[in-house]
């Protein structure tokens, strides 16, 4: 991030908290609603404990297996952003940016306020020798028109009950695989961006609980491996 034009600034960086995810939803609420302009940005990172799922902004219960919650308990979260579920525990790491009201990062174009964190993000693995991309509107749109194809829509609704099922603009990936999810927040106060690198991408758990049949499950298993993967599954010589 020290080498973009507009991040020459201040920052204010907290240690990472790794707590239940509901303190870590309370936590950014917190952070964005105490934002004052011309403060400096925050940087939260965070990691769950113990491991839950976390569910869209619009996304209702119904989206899950009962009886495979019932039989394996698991913690659910509604965050306060859009999308879709997320898996978090030991193998996600978040990040949540906080933006006070006027810092020159929040453009008027929401689609737009994106591509700097993405390609942040793409920089950063860089460092680390992993070679990603972002993803341009454009093929996020092209994505999307999957939805409309009877051939593909249904399969496509499927994999976007989980969030690194779909791709959004700049989002970061490996070949065509999600590595770094993104969502956002806006408020008067400030913007609230968020990133999720995924550490190991746990497909098992996410078929079981959001395919409502054995032919939904197994949908779910082959394709949501097509569509992300963990950072700690890539050989960072030769990714």
């Amino acid at each position: 991030m020290q080498n973009h034009p507009n991040l020459l600034i201040k920052w204010r960086i907290l240690p990472l908290a790794i707590a239940d995810q509901q303190q870590h939803i309370d936590q950014s609420e917190r952070l964005l609603a105490e934002a004052e302009a011309g403060q400096p940005a925050t940087l939260y990172w965070s990691m769950a404990q113990p491991a839950g799922l976390v569910l869209g902004f619009s996304q209702k219960p119904t989206v899950l297996n009962q009886e495979i919650l019932e039989e394996h308990p698991l913690p659910i979260y509604h965050r306060r952003a859009g999308g879709t579920a997320v898996l978090v525990g030991p193998q996600l790491l978040s990040l949540d940016v906080v933006l006070p009201a006027g810092h020159p990062l929040i453009l008027a174009d929401i689609i737009e306020s994106y591509r700097w964190f993405g390609e942040a993000w793409t920089q950063a693995l860089l460092a680390l020798g992993i070679q990603t991309r972002t993803i341009s509107p454009d093929e996020a749109h092209e994505q999307r028109i999957l939805l409309k194809q009877s051939e593909t829509n249904q399969r496509e609704a499927l994999l976007r009950r989980a969030c690194y099922g779909s791709l959004s603009p700049y989002e970061v990936v490996v070949g065509q695989r999600k590595l770094v999810g993104l969502d956002m927040i806006r408020r008067r106060v400030g913007t609230l961006l968020q990133a999720g690198i995924l550490l190991h991408w746990e497909t098992e758990t996410l078929a079981q609980l959001l395919g409502h049949s054995p032919k939904e499950q197994d949908i779910l298993r082959t394709g949501l491996l097509e569509r992300a993967i963990g950072i700690l599954s890539l050989d960072a010589a030769s990714a």
